[in-house]
């Protein structure tokens, strides 16, 4: 009996994973409100110096990858890939596994709280990343900005796109990535910059990504 009431756990599970993947591969792609193109050129006292932008086509999906600077000659990398149906149309990856190599390494990683949030909220949380390369540092912070939520966690990610897909038939999502080089390994001055864009960029963002109501 043991044996059999094991077997059909395990039937049911490949069955809920079967129905799960079938439900979530299906969904409706959602569309970004506005082009990520026409992101504001000034934010902050930070001005666009230089842009990456390729193509109309590669704009309306993956969004911008633009440097900002400030009359200091800071530097900000500032990145938000926008995807209309996650996991399906295209995807994206962790920085964690993605920035590491041509000699960078990861040096730590923590959460850091931003006095900024999205849909009326005042606070979140991203992610921050300490990587070096010899003896240049940068300070790099991500999150995803998906459905009405700043996620630091990929693990998160991954947990809300399966509950938004099965519950409100959405898997969009965009990844924010943002990256200050450290001034004579001035970390510290680093980390203050590129949370402050953080907390200004957030906010502009709503006004191009779908939130948690379309």
């Amino acid at each position: 009996m043991k044996g059999k009431g094991r077997f059909f756990i395990v039937l049911l599970l490949f069955a809920a994973t079967w129905y799960i993947l079938q439900v979530t591969s299906t969904v409706n792609p959602v569309p970004i409100k506005q082009s990520l193109s026409s992101f504001p050129e000034h934010i902050g006292d930070f001005t666009l110096s230089r842009s990456f932008q390729s193509s109309a086509d590669v704009l309306k999906l993956l969004g911008v990858d633009d440097n900002y600077t400030n009359p200091a000659t800071e530097t900000v990398n500032f990145y938000a890939g926008f995807y209309s149906s996650v996991g399906v149309e295209g995807g994206y990856h962790s920085p964690k596994n993605c920035l590491p190599g041509s000699g960078w390494g990861i040096d730590d990683v923590k959460t850091v709280h931003l006095q900024a949030g999205i849909e009326g909220k005042k606070q979140s949380d991203v992610t921050e990343m300490l990587i070096r390369n010899g003896d240049q540092y940068q300070v790099v912070l991500y999150w995803y900005q998906n459905r009405g939520r700043i996620i630091a966690s990929e693990y998160w990610e991954k947990v809300y796109l399966v509950l938004d897909a099965l519950t409100k038939n959405r898997r969009d999502g965009t990844f924010v990535r943002i990256i200050v080089q450290a001034q004579g390994n001035e970390i510290g001055k680093a980390e203050q910059t590129a949370q402050n864009f953080a907390e200004q960029a957030m906010g502009q963002l709503e006004n191009f990504l779908p939130g948690s109501h379309l």
